[in-house]
C-alpha cells in the first residue's frame, strides 16, 4: 500500500460491536441481491448503512452511463436537499474521464480503494461542489492523519467481467482522520455488495424487458389468432377489416392505421377501416376522393422494403404536400429528419393487400409510430401478417358470397380454408413450440405461451374437422379395412392431452391385454380425439379426469368393440341428449348453462363423431356417468363392428 506524508492510517480495527452490526448489515443487504428491482433503494441503503456504520458524515454511489461518459443516478446519505440538487443539476462535474484520471496507481490503497490527499489534486478549489466549507479548503492540512476539506476516498465498483460500472465515495468522517486499512477493507464488503446489486439489478431488467417482450409477442399472437378465428368465421369483411386496422396499429404501437380498399370500376380509393383518428378525421378522409393511380404510385420498387411491404420517406413528397389529406403537424413539413431512423411528417408507410391471383386490391397504411421511429425491416416483416390476414378475409367473404349455392364453388372456398390458413397457422404453431422448448420461461410466461399454443392447435383441429366433414359431406369413400383400436386410443389420447398444455389431464385406460380390432379407415383418430377434447373443454375441474374403457359386445347377432369414454365434466341435461349430435345441440347447451358461453370450439366435433360411427356400420349415444345426476358427467359409448 502506498505511503504518504499526508496519509497516516491508523492500525487499530473497528470496535466489535461496530463489526457485529456490520456483519448482521452485510446480511441484511446480501439476502436483497437475489432479486434487485428497486436499484436506486437497494443502493440509498447500503450508503446509509456505510455512514451509520462508519461514521462518515456523507456517502455517494455513482453509476456509470458509458453511452453519455458520466456517472449517475447518485444514490447519496447525509446530504442535504440543497447539496442533492446541485449534484444532480451538474451533471459536468461527474465526467468520466476527469473522475478516472482520480483512479491512479499512485493513488490506490487497496484492490478498489483510491485516496486522493489534497496535495495530489490537479482541479482547483472552485471545481469541486457541494462543499461544505470554502474557507477550510483553501488551507493546507491541519496535521498528518487528519481529514482535508478537499481530500478524496473511492471505492471503484466492478461487474464480474472487471468492467468499471460505478463507484462509491465517503466523505467527511465524523472523528476527521484518514480511516483505517481495517476500515478501508470492511468498507469494500459494502462496495461489492452495491457493485453486486447494480449488475443483478441490470440482469433483473433485461430479463423483466425480456419478458415483456415475450409478453408482446404472445399479444400478438393472440391478436393475430383471433382475426384468424374472425377469417375462418367467414366473418363480416368491415369488421374484420376494423379489427386488422385496430390490431396491426397497437400491436407495434402506431397512433393511426387504415385499410384502404380499390373498387371495381371506379378510379377511387375506398375507406374501409380507420384506427386512432377522430372523428372529424375520419369524416375528412371518407369524403376526400383519393386517385387510384396517385396511391399506385408509390408503390415503386424503388420503395419496397419487404414482399408487400413499401416505405415512402418524406424527403420525396415535398413537392406534392398540397396533396396529403390529413397533416398533423403542418410546420414541420419542411424540417428536415431529426435523424435516419426518425420519422418524418410525410412519410409513408403501405402494406399491400393482394388477392389469389396477386392482383392489388387495396393497401393497410400505418401512420404516426408513437416511438417516432422509422420501423426495421425485421418489423415490417412482422406486420405483413396482418395485410395477409386482411388479403384472406376479403377473399373468404368474396368467395363464400360467390359461392353459397354452388357445391364446386363451396368446395373452392373449403380448400382456401383449410389449406391457405392452415399454412398461416402452422408457423404459428412451430414457433409456439420453440418458445416452449429452447426458452426458460416463467410460470406466468409459460401459461400465456402455453394459452396461445392451444389456440392455434385448436384451430388446426377445427381446421382439420371441416376438412374431414367436407369430405364426408362430398361422398368420398374409404374402404373399411381392419383398424388396431388399442393403438389408435392410446394415440389420440396423448394427441389430446399435448393441445391442452395448460390443464392437468389424467386419462385412465381400462383395455383388455389383447389386440382389438375393428372396421373402419383412416378417419377413425376423429372419432376419438373429438370425444376426447369434448369432454376435456367441458370439464371445469383443476384436474380433468377421463376413463377410457373398451370392452366386447353383442347386437343383433353381430360382434362389436365397445369404447366407452366417461368423464366428470359439466354433463348433459337428459332434455338435449337427443340433440347430442345435431347442429344445434351447442346453442341450446350453452343457453341451458350461461357458464359454457365462453366455451372454444364450432360444435361440429360430435356431429362428425356421428357421421363417422355411423358410415362404420356402428353405434354411438350419450349417457350419465352418474345414473340420476346429469351433473356429474357423461359417458359416451361407440360400437364398432369387429371384422
Amino acid at each position: 500500500m502506498p505511503q504518504d506524508s499526508s496519509l497516516a492510517f491508523k492500525d487499530q480495527s473497528p470496535p466489535a460491536d461496530t463489526r457485529t452490526r456490520s456483519l448482521a448489515r452485510i446480511h441484511e443487504l446480501t439476502t436483497e441481491l437475489l432479486r434487485v428491482e428497486d436499484m436506486s433503494g437497494l443502493l440509498k441503503r447500503i450508503a446509509e448503512s456505510v455512514r451509520e456504520l462508519f461514521h462518515f458524515d456523507r456517502v455517494c454511489i455513482s453509476i456509470i452511463d458509458n453511452e453519455r461518459g458520466i456517472f449517475t443516478d447518485h444514490a447519496l446519505a447525509g446530504y442535504k436537499p440543497e447539496d442533492e440538487f446541485e449534484i444532480n443539476s451538474n451533471p459536468t462535474a461527474f465526467l468520466k474521464e476527469e473522475i478516472l484520471e482520480d483512479f491512479r496507481e499512485d493513488c490506490k490503497i487497496s484492490s478498489i480503494a483510491y485516496y486522493i490527499p489534497v496535495e495530489k489534486q490537479t482541479s482547483p478549489p472552485d471545481d469541486f461542489i457541494a462543499v461544505k466549507d470554502r474557507e477550510a479548503a483553501s488551507k493546507p492540512r491541519k496535521a498528518p492523519g487528519k481529514w482535508h476539506e478537499l481530500d478524496l476516498l473511492y471505492f471503484a465498483l466492478y461487474d464480474r467481467g472487471g468492467e468499471l460500472i460505478g463507484y462509491m465515495q465517503v466523505d467527511y468522517p465524523e472523528d476527521d482522520m484518514v480511516p483505517s486499512s481495517e476500515t478501508i477493507a470492511e468498507i469494500e464488503l459494502f462496495a461489492n455488495i452495491a457493485a453486486v446489486g447494480i449488475e443483478n439489478s441490470k440482469i433483473y431488467q433485461s430479463v423483466h424487458n425480456l419478458f415483456q417482450e415475450n409478453q408482446a409477442r404472445t399479444e400478438n399472437t393472440v391478436r393475430l389468432l383471433e382475426l384468424t378465428r374472425s377469417v375462418l368465421r367467414v366473418d363480416d369483411p368491415d369488421a374484420v377489416l376494423q379489427k386488422v386496422a385496430a390490431s396491426v396499429a397497437s400491436s407495434f404501437n402506431y397512433r393511426k392505421a387504415g385499410v384502404s380498399l380499390f373498387t371495381e370500376g371506379s378510379d377511387e380509393v375506398t375507406i374501409s377501416a380507420l384506427s386512432g383518428y377522430s372523428k372529424e378525421e375520419e369524416a375528412l378522409l371518407r369524403k376526400s376522393k383519393i386517385p387510384k393511380d396517385r396511391v399506385l404510385a408509390d408503390f415503386k420498387e424503388g420503395f419496397r422494403v419487404t414482399n408487400s411491404g413499401y416505405f415512402v420517406p418524406g424527403e420525396s413528397q415535398l413537392d406534392r404536400a398540397s396533396e396529403f389529406v390529413l397533416i398533423e403537424n403542418p410546420d414541420k413539413v419542411t424540417q428536415p429528419r431529426a435523424s435516419s431512423d426518425s420519422w418524418h411528417e410525410l412519410d409513408l408507410l403501405y402494406f399491400g393487400i393482394h388477392d389469389r391471383s396477386g392482383r392489388m386490391i387495396g393497401y393497410i397504411q400505418l401512420d404516426y409510430p408513437i416511438d417516432n421511429k422509422v420501423p426495421t425491416k425485421e418489423i415490417m416483416e412482422a406486420m405483413e401478417a396482418y395485410a395477409s390476414l386482411a388479403s384472406i378475409a376479403i377473399e373468404n367473404s368474396r368467395m363464400f358470397s360467390e359461392t353459397k349455392e354452388a357445391r364446386k364453388q363451396v368446395k373452392m372456398y373449403l380448400d382456401l380454408l383449410t389449406h391457405d390458413v392452415g399454412n398461416y397457422v402452422q408457423p404459428l404453431n412451430a414457433y409456439l413450440e420453440l418458445v416452449l422448448g429452447t426458452t426458460n420461461l416463467s410460470p406466468l410466461q409459460f401459461k400465456y405461451v402455453s394459452s396461445a399454443l392451444e389456440a392455434t392447435r385448436s384451430i388446426s383441429h377445427l381446421i382439420r374437422n371441416v376438412q374431414r366433414s367436407a369430405q364426408v359431406l362430398e361422398g368420398i369413400q374409404y374402404e373399411l379395412v381392419p383398424v388396431d383400436l388399442k393403438k389408435s386410443i392410446q394415440q389420440v389420447a396423448s394427441d389430446a392431452k399435448s393441445a391442452f398444455l395448460s390443464r392437468k389431464i389424467n386419462i385412465k385406460f381400462n383395455l383388455p391385454k389383447e389386440d382389438i380390432w375393428v372396421m373402419a379407415d383412416a378417419l377413425l383418430d376423429e372419432v376419438f380425439y373429438n370425444l376426447l377434447s369434448n369432454s376435456i373443454k367441458y370439464d371445469e375441474h383443476e384436474e380433468v379426469v377421463i376413463d377410457v374403457n373398451v370392452d366386447n359386445a353383442e347386437l343383433e347377432g353381430k360382434q362389436y368393440a365397445r369404447v366407452s369414454v366417461v368423464d366428470r365434466g359439466v354433463g348433459i341435461p337428459d332434455d338435449l341428449k337427443s340433440k347430442v349430435f345435431t347442429k344445434g345441440f351447442k346453442e341450446a347447451h350453452r343457453l341451458e348453462r350461461p357458464a359454457l358461453q365462453k366455451t372454444k370450439g364450432a360444435g361440429m366435433g360430435l356431429i362428425l363423431v356421428k357421421t363417422l360411427v355411423d358410415r362404420y356400420g356402428g353405434k354411438v349415444w350419450v349417457e350419465n356417468r352418474v345414473h340420476a345426476d346429469h351433473s356429474m358427467g357423461s359417458m359416451f359409448s361407440v360400437l364398432l363392428q369387429m371384422p
